[in-house]
């Protein structure tokens, strides 16, 4: 063999091995990052799906429960079935069934369901078998308290269409199990396959998370995602072949020159194949073996470099996955939450300011709710289509500069930069708001691919918005009547309080009205409840319009009786309002379906001021009952002023 042969040889071994080595590290480090991150997007889709699971359980049993009081009317009704459908369309729930006390069927309202072609749609009498087979989330209320009429079962099928839309946030594939049967899943063409060991979707390897309904019926919900890697390790070994391919032409043309470079060449090469990429070959100008030396100098050099910044990008993007996802978790305090996604938003995608829009309730302005990295100007608003965030509002990310179409202005609520992105935050299907991005850290402006990356993250920031939404909107709720909308009695015994503390502490007046309704369960009687409840939202309107809004506090105390709550009102200034409260009810009637001319209602209102009638709430309100009690006694239709050291009255009001 020739010494050209025995150097080219040796070249190629020596950069070949390496090279082979370093490729199958690379492949590897490739494969477990891309499990890591398939592993995290179904932990993540598993927690999601699971809250999304008890969302769907509280809608069930919270419109379950409505159609209980309707179908609580209308049991005897011959049209029970149409209303139970009319029902089930307006809740948005696929089926109620009404049993009687037997066990038996009243009435139902069922649709379709969208099952493996194996697996039949449910009847009535599976929805109210407990034993009957897990695809269904469902809530069993009584038709009333006791129970001695019946129950009513409402809810959803976990058919496909379900869990596509249990699916939609969360980004993964799902499939509903029960023992060895695919009940369904988000793809259909795999609703015919058998299950029998590993779940049969894109990845060996998923997630499940194991539901219930109110009865306790267990259900097995599996989650799968994949990653594609064959198409990063068929790159990886194309660049392995091709350093195979140029280390023997090299080698070959090289093989000439004398052995000292091309050992040290060898040297360097082994030691970057070890891991060090701060190796540098010198050899001087010496023909071609110098310009490899100088390539492979670069190579390692550019190798060092990204590797560096792959390194320090993969570390802030976990920092701040770990924030965000710490944050999501923790909070309900929306500002933070919202301080906390513009920061760490700017910092994965290296922006130096950002802000964070909300619509406003009009739908025409945008207001500024959170900003980093520049102060919050004067002006905090924006019309749609004003500005790059008033642009996104419209419905679509906006690139600054772009090639497609004119860049849009800066709108005074926005800062100064040369490069922008900005994209909508969607809640459902409305847009609520806009996560803009301005300035960049690196030399190139933003791109397409950031303007998905913060798609993304902006979806999966609205979730979490729309989570403490949901959150303060639960707490506003236990605080208010459901019916009428004005504060529950709960709230009121908390407010009051407040004020009797604050008047007493400044020494301001402070009042209470006692409204109670005349003959209210007369009403009932002759007009049934529904036309009773449209007169107690009615007269909770004309009550609201006769007092101050933002500083009186009207609320429900029980039944057909509400307190108005009066700051810094003496006993006079309470009468006046109380007189201007029942003439308000009294002198027109209450218009409601099915009663001719209107119902005529009248007001009791008593009057009870501090501190002269009680220095505290449960004496505040004895002393304004009494006087209630004290009008209704005097014919009705009246206001009456507390009187000190007055007895209670016994009997009930009407």
């Amino acid at each position: 063999m020739t010494l050209r042969a025995r150097l080219t040889l040796f070249f190629a071994g020596i950069v070949v091995v390496p090279l082979l080595a370093a490729t199958l590290v690379l492949q590897t480090l490739v494969t477990q990052e891309v499990r890591r991150r398939s592993d995290t997007r179904l932990e993540a889709a598993s927690a999601t799906v699971a809250t999304l699971w008890q969302e769907r359980l509280t809608v069930a049993d919270r419109e379950t429960r409505r159609a209980a009081v309707v179908a609580a009317g209308l049991l005897s009704d011959a049209g029970l079935e149409e209303r139970m459908e009319l029902e089930r369309g307006v809740a948005g729930l696929d089926f109620f069934v009404i049993t009687n006390p037997q066990g038996g069927i009243s009435a139902s309202a069922v649709g379709q369901a969208s099952f493996s072609p194996r697996v039949r749609t449910p009847t009535p009498f599976d929805i109210v078998d407990e034993q009957s087979m897990p695809g269904l989330l469902r809530a069993r209320v009584p038709i009333t308290p006791s129970g001695n009429r019946g129950t009513v079962v409402g809810g959803w099928f976990v058919d496909s269409d379900f869990l596509r839309e249990l699916a939609g946030p969360a980004d993964v594939e799902l499939g509903l199990r029960s023992g060895r049967l695919l009940l369904a899943a988000t793809d259909l063409s795999l609703s015919s396959l058998p299950v029998d060991g590993p779940f049969p979707l894109s990845a060996e390897d998923g997630r499940r998370v194991t539901v219930t309904d109110i009865r306790g019926q267990r259900g097995e919900i599996v989650l799968a995602t994949a990653e594609e890697v064959a198409g990063v390790h068929g790159a990886v070994w194309a660049v392995a072949l091709l350093g195979l391919l140029l280390a023997s032409m090299l080698g070959y043309l090289l093989a000439g020159v004398i052995a000292r470079p091309v050992y040290e060449l060898a040297e360097g090469a082994r030691r970057v194949a070890e891991g060090d990429l701060h190796t540098r070959v010198t050899i001087g100008d010496r023909g071609d073996i110098g310009n490899l030396a100088n390539a492979f100098n670069q190579m390692t050099e550019n190798l060092d470099t990204y590797v560096t910044r792959l390194e320090e990008s993969r570390d802030e993007l976990r920092r701040n996955l770990d924030r965000l996802g710490e944050t999501l978790r923790s909070t309900h305090d929306l500002d933070a939450m919202l301080g906390v996604i513009v920061d760490t938003a700017a910092g994965t995608l290296h922006a130096s300011a950002g802000a964070m829009f909300f619509l406003s309730p009009s739908g025409k302005q945008l207001r500024l709710q959170a900003v980093f990295g520049y102060e919050p100007p004067p002006v905090t608003e924006m019309r749609l289509g004003q500005g790059i965030a008033g642009r996104a509002a419209e419905g679509r990310p906006v690139l600054v500069p772009s090639r497609l179409e004119e860049a849009p202005g800066r709108a005074p609520a926005e800062p100064v930069a040369r490069t922008a992105v900005a994209v909508p935050l969607v809640r459902g299907s409305n847009t609520i708001g806009v996560l803009a991005l301005y300035g960049r850290t690196l030399p190139d402006p933003f791109n397409e691919d950031d303007a998905a990356t913060l798609a993304s993250f902006a979806g999966q920031a609205s979730v979490a918005i729309e989570n403490v939404l949901l959150h303060q909107e639960a707490e506003r709720l236990s605080l208010t009547d459901g019916l009428t909308g004005v504060w529950n009695r709960r709230y009121l015994q908390l407010q009051l309080q407040k004020e009797i503390d604050r008047a007493n502490r400044f020494s301001r007046p402070l009042s209470l009205l006692l409204v109670d309704i005349d003959r209210f369960k007369e009403a009932n009687d002759e007009h049934g409840h529904l036309v009773g409840d449209e007169a107690l939202v009615e007269v909770v309107r004309r009550l609201i319009d006769s007092t101050r809004s933002n500083i009186d506090v009207v609320a429900r105390f029980g039944g057909e009786e509400f307190v108005a709550l009066l700051p810094e009102t003496p006993r006079e200034g309470a009468r006046v309002v109380a007189e201007k409260v029942r003439q308000a009810i009294a002198l027109r009637p209450i218009e409601a379906e099915g009663v001719e001319g209107g119902l005529h209602i009248t007001v009791s209102v008593g009057v009870a001021s501090y501190p002269e009638d009680g220095t505290d709430a449960d004496a505040l309100i004895r002393a304004a009952d009494r006087a209630m009690y004290r009008a209704k006694e005097a014919g009705r239709d009246r206001v009456e002023l507390a009187v000190s050291g007055e007895s209670t009255p016994t009997g009930s009001g009407g």
